[in-house]
């Protein structure tokens, strides 16, 4: 072959690599990330990731029973503004998402639950639960150990004396309203900050209840029939509170 020739060619192929990468490189980026998964029913959790509801969910199982039990750490469930609803058994109870005490680093957050014993009972450390609304249960609204933030809870009824509690938490916990629970609005661990909450028309006992030492400022609690603002032991920060 001729040099000049060979020389043609070898440069058509260089060119040709040159005008080929950028494309490749064009398609890996394109190329869509893994979102959540979707759930469409009540089941177990037992892997770590993100997850997603994609529609409404109603619990029917036996009376014990967890709409959405988790198995795993480092779970996020999205509610994306749905809801799950339930029944109502009393003993055992009924819950619509629930952790235990072994796991870590659990998430809930963006949506309803009504209709349930126990709405949100995360048993391990490290969780966050906000944005949630729930309503008509009977027992608890929420329980967690970490961030739990701008959630709304009301009709806590509490199935007899001294039962029915809103939130209890132990962490920071800011941004939440309580109304027409039972017994108990907020009850909160020793360590925590509580920070710019409103509990109001608790029917049998404390608005808000804290385990010092904490960090309490800046909450609202009228209207509840026993104890606005109750701080059990020594070392509470209590400030620009309204709690007659």
């Amino acid at each position: 072959m001729h040099k000049s020739i060979a020389f043609a060619a070898l440069i058509a192929l260089a060119l040709g690599a040159i005008i080929l990468a950028p494309r490749a490189g064009a398609r890996a980026q394109d190329r869509p990330e893994e979102g959540p998964i979707g759930i469409e029913k009540c089941q177990t959790i037992s892997r770590p990731g993100s997850y997603k509801l994609v529609n409404n969910l109603t619990f029917t199982g036996p009376a014990g029973g967890t709409c959405l039990p988790i198995a795993a750490d480092f779970v996020t469930i999205d509610l994306a503004g749905f809801t799950i609803s339930g029944r109502i058994s009393i003993f055992p109870r009924t819950t619509a998402i629930a952790a235990g005490d072994n796991t870590t680093g659990i998430a809930v957050r963006n949506g309803s639950i009504s209709i349930f014993d126990v709405g949100v009972d995360l048993g391990g450390n490290g969780s966050i639960v906000e944005g949630l609304r729930l309503a008509h249960c009977t027992e608890l609204g929420i329980a967690a150990e970490g961030i739990v933030k701008g959630n709304a809870v009301v009709a806590i009824t509490g199935p007899g004396p001294f039962t029915g509690v809103g939130i209890s938490a132990t962490g920071t916990v800011t941004g939440n309203s309580a109304r027409g629970t039972r017994f108990i609005g907020l009850q909160i661990g020793p360590g925590s900050t509580v920070i710019g909450n409103t509990v109001t028309d608790g029917s049998d006992g404390y608005g808000i209840f804290v385990d010092c030492p904490a960090n309490v400022t800046d909450n609202t609690a009228v209207n509840n029939s026993s104890i606005n603002l109750r701080l059990d032991g020594t070392g509470c920060n209590n400030t620009n509170n309204v709690a007659p």
